[in-house]
């Protein structure tokens, strides 16, 4: 059985909901029989069901369709971040079943605290929790493959943390990137779908970018993701040179300098100082504490938004008249602001493109950062290139 059929097959099934043998015959470019065959394993894999479709108009034997199964089986979708771990319980088409969100422990060792969480949810729901298919820990940080490496935010992580986790449980444990998964939950599920020149760039504690031009991402050998912590930028505007004294001054200026948490941070700090409330927990209820100031017209505030769009503008600048993007989506936690935000960096961005003719769409995110459908990309990508049906099938 070629796994690489299968999988296409499957994720046709999944794509169109309920459709026939005929047409997927017809969709694939497969001959019934060989459809015939790989419909047959999936339905005795249990991975999809028959289903009747009754015309209404014309009499006689009901229509025989192909849909996903939500008898049999199960993934988890989990979502590590700094501060928590979001684990949620999900049928094959990506309907949330059960969530569960628990505080990070850092008495323990990551590997021992996820370990265990998982282990209490499954306890907790072991009724729903049979016949589990594979779990995806989706982590907000960076994964290095080329030099085997894993950073939550900017802490290193063992990088053997798959095999020790893997060590615990039967099935598959994929551990994937949070912004690759993301960018390939938006481009096949959210906002960026049927759309194939595209810039994706997320900023947070890190600064990730990627480029889909003419329905390709753009990527190397090394990492999907664009490297542009170090993009030195003009002084935009006189906070430019107010932050960023703890690096040398020549990496003043560099775009993570710049527009990362760490600077936003900074300009809080600096803009903000009479304003901010003595008893804010930590560094990133700044960014809310911010957002809220400039919704409530607080000058300051509005001026650091202004600068950090214009920093962006200036980057988006250059990569969307080389690329001829279509759209920019954004995912950043100056979200809750995006009409002031996102107004500045299109008006920005729009006087600086080379053609007249060129229009360019900011869109944002269709997912928020713990939504169990970019935990559930790494999954599906195994899924379509048929690796997760190798021990199922016979």
């Amino acid at each position: 059985m070629n796994l690489q059929h299968l999988g296409s097959i499957y994720r046709l099934i999944e794509q169109f909901e309920l459709i026939s043998r005929i047409d997927l015959s017809k969709i694939s470019g497969f001959a019934p029989a060989s459809i015939t065959n790989l419909t047959r394993e999936l339905i005795n894999s249990q991975f999809v069901i028959e289903r009747a479709v009754q015309n209404t108009i014309v009499r006689g034997r009901p229509a025989v369709g192909i849909c996903l199964s939500p008898f049999y089986w199960h993934y988890l979708a989990v979502t590590l971040s700094e501060k928590s771990l979001d684990i949620s319980l999900c049928e094959l088409n990506g309907k949330l079943v059960r969530h569960l969100q628990v505080a990070l422990d850092k008495n323990v060792t990551l590997e021992a605290f996820i370990g265990n969480a998982i282990q209490a949810f499954l306890k907790k729901y072991h009724e729903e929790t049979n016949h589990i298919l594979a779990c995806s820990l989706c982590i907000l940080g960076r994964i290095d493959k080329f030099e085997k490496r894993v950073y939550l935010g900017s802490e290193e992580l063992n990088p053997d943390l798959q095999e020790a986790l893997q060590a615990g449980f039967k099935f598959p444990i994929i551990v994937a990137e949070h912004f690759s998964m993301w960018t390939f939950a938006e481009s096949h599920l959210g906002n960026a779908i049927n759309c194939d020149n595209v810039i994706f760039l997320q900023f947070d504690d890190a600064i990730n970018i990627s480029v889909l031009s003419e329905g390709k991402m753009i990527k190397n050998e090394k990492q999907k993701r664009m490297n542009i912590d170090k993009v030195s930028l003009p002084k935009i505007s006189e906070l430019s040179d107010s932050i960023a004294f703890d690096v040398p001054e020549m990496e003043r200026h560099y775009l993570y300098n710049q527009v990362s948490n760490k600077a936003i941070y900074q300009l809080v700090d600096l803009l903000l100082p009479n304003d901010l409330p003595n008893d804010l927990p930590n560094d990133e209820s700044k960014i809310r504490f911010l957002c809220e100031q400039a919704q409530q017209g607080n000058g300051e505030a509005v001026r650091i938004i202004h600068h950090l769009a214009d920093n962006v503008s200036y980057l988006l600048m250059y990569l969307t008249n080389i690329f001829a993007s279509e759209k920019i989506m954004i995912n950043t936690r100056l979200l809750s602001v995006k009409d002031l935000f996102l107004q500045r960096l299109a008006l920005k961005l729009q006087d600086a493109l080379l053609s007249d003719e060129q229009q360019v769409e900011i869109i944002t995110s269709k997912f928020s950062w713990n939504d169990p459908a970019i935990a559930s990309s790494a999954i599906k990508q195994k899924l379509y290139n048929g690796e997760l049906f190798a021990n199922l099938v016979r």
